[in-house]
């Protein structure tokens, strides 16, 4: 588990009103409602250093921005009235330009004494995530609440998942300790070895402290985080001697350097998704259950985990009712509909995400299309009691359908 306090010294959570974003109600560019900030920024005027971010669900829609924020009591000219303090922000402050009334506002302060502001409009497929990420977990409102970060402990695999998911930099959880460095460099040296290998290693460091038959969800939640703090140890020595080695020379190629950094991004990417593939894969064969993984269906359709095999999908007299799919992404966003096309003849898709809460919106756009969430046990509070499946609930379901052991 990592603490929210390693990354932010305080954090606070309000959903904007017009009069702050709102020009025609209001052109002082001040963020009201603000008082409790005292506890984190003090009681004198700051001219804070800030990274403003709008989180539209699309990379098209998202804005950053680096600026000063202005700290200062509203009153302070007149000291026979209590303070009123207030974050004055610059009108060419973007991101701020492009909120609306009710959007979310979460304030981060850092441990530099600079300002991290994320603006989520309220009807954005990330705002769950977001608020789970700065652990808020209360519906805000137009006062600002304040979120002690000491006690916040979230998953660390989760915690890096959804920060590079929505595009905010924060150091990587994980990434500085080496408790497990020596044994990496002993197995890999500095070089990134296969997902599957990997994933092999962050088993074999836990087998004795899982139970994958009677708790596969806390068992596929541990191999998950203990993978990523292994991946990130080693690609933190990695990546440092490849910036030691390219410096000088990247100084003249910017293209190589954004490419390399290109590359870095991507490998998170792709080894989340696999590696959560490769820990149920071995989840699923403890429970004996036949499946097959990344078989194909219809038009090179391929589902991330087919039941009971695909030879079974393209037998016509196998009964359809015992066909069965279960397709995996880190976070949903809007790519839950993928699986809607990789198995016709399968009418109800399983999806299992990571991602911490997903809006009753798309909750009900998932159930009309016939797909139906697996969310591991550790996330259900996230979601409406019912909504979702559990991963075991999904085993015993899939056992019910069929027996013997793994195709």
């Amino acid at each position: 588990m990592e603490k929210l306090s390693t990354h932010f010294t305080g954090v606070g959570v309000k959903l904007l009103s017009e009069v702050e974003v709102n020009p025609k109600k209001s052109n002082q560019h001040e963020l009201q409602g603000v008082q409790k900030l005292r506890q984190i920024l003090g009681n004198e005027r700051l001219y804070i250093e800030s990274t403003c971010l709008y989180m539209g669900d699309d990379d098209a829609d998202r804005l950053s921005q680096n600026g000063t924020l202005t700290w200062y009591d509203a009153r302070e000219n007149d000291p026979a009235r209590s303070a009123e303090f207030r974050l004055y922000y610059k009108s060419s402050n973007e991101p701020l330009k492009s909120a609306a009334a009710g959007d979310t506002l979460i304030y981060a302060h850092r441990p530099d004494g600079s300002l991290l502001l994320v603006i989520v409009p309220q009807e954005s497929e990330l705002r769950t995530a977001l608020l789970w990420l700065f652990g808020v977990y209360e519906e805000p409102g137009t006062t600002l609440e304040i979120v002690d970060p000491t006690r916040i402990e979230v998953p660390v695999s989760l915690f890096n998942y959804i920060a590079d998911e929505v595009g905010i930099a924060v150091p990587r959880a994980g990434a500085d300790e080496d408790s497990w460095l020596d044994l990496l460099l002993e197995r890999f040296d500095l070089k990134f070895p296969t997902t599957r290998k990997l994933s092999d290693l962050a088993l074999e460091t836990l087998q004795h402290d899982i139970d994958p038959v009677s708790a596969p969800d806390d068992t596929l939640m541990a191999l998950i985080e203990r993978e990523e703090i292994l991946f990130k140890q080693l690609e933190r020595h990695i990546v440092s001697a490849h910036l030691v080695e390219h410096a000088n020379g990247w100084s003249n190629d910017v293209d190589a350097f954004i490419s390399f950094s290109l590359s870095v991004q991507n490998r998170r990417k792709s080894r989340a998704g696999h590696a959560l593939e490769n820990h149920l894969e071995w989840i699923f064969g403890k429970h004996g259950l036949p499946f097959e993984r990344g078989a194909r269906t219809e038009k090179r359709s391929k589902p991330d985990f087919l039941f009971p095999s695909s030879e079974a999908y393209q037998h016509d007299d196998f009964p359809s009712s015992k066909l069965h799919m279960l397709g995996v992404k880190t976070t949903c966003k809007d790519r839950w509909r993928q699986v809607l096309n990789e198995a016709q003849r399968i009418p109800l898709k399983h999806l299992l995400t990571l991602q911490p809460g997903v809006s009753e919106h798309q909750l009900t756009e998932m159930r009309d299309a016939g797909v139906q969430l697996v969310i591991p046990s550790p996330l259900q509070p996230f979601y409406a009691q019912g909504s979702v499946e559990t991963l075991s609930s999904f085993i015993e379901f899939i056992r019910g359908h069929h027996h013997g052991g793994h195709s």
